[in-house]
């Protein structure tokens, strides 16, 4: 198994959430219905999806199901390309796009690409 830095830890997490956000979006599945469907809430699915901290592998497994995620894809680190990718998918999917959640997917867009830049390749 390849081990991985705190850097990649960190981007890891960060891509996680990203693509959690853009299949759940996909789906047309709130964060509050998310969170019922798996026994949580609404705050705990965001948190997940802003990576603000760790979350348990049971409650990323519940996630991977409902939103029909290959649960062992979620920890390759994808080229940086693909998570920017990813978050333009993901402010597409928006219906309620706010000048916040504008202001989100772009300070997103700029703490993958320093996580990335972290990276010793």
């Amino acid at each position: 198994m390849k081990e991985y830095s705190n850097d990649e830890i960190y981007a890891l997490g960060l891509q996680i959430g990203c693509i959690i956000r853009t299949e759940r979006l996909k789906k047309k599945i709130s964060q509050e219905d998310l969170g019922l469907l798996i026994g949580s809430n609404s705050t705990t699915i965001g948190r997940i999806e802003r990576y603000e901290n760790s979350t348990s592998w049971e409650l990323l497994i519940k996630i991977c199901q409902s939103l029909e995620i290959d649960f062992y894809s979620l920890f390759k680190l994808h080229p940086l390309s693909y998570i920017l990718m990813t978050i333009k998918e993901a402010l597409s999917l928006e219906t309620k796009l706010t000048k916040q959640k504008e202001q989100y997917y772009s300070d997103l867009e700029k703490t993958v690409k320093l996580a990335f830049k972290k990276i010793k390749t």
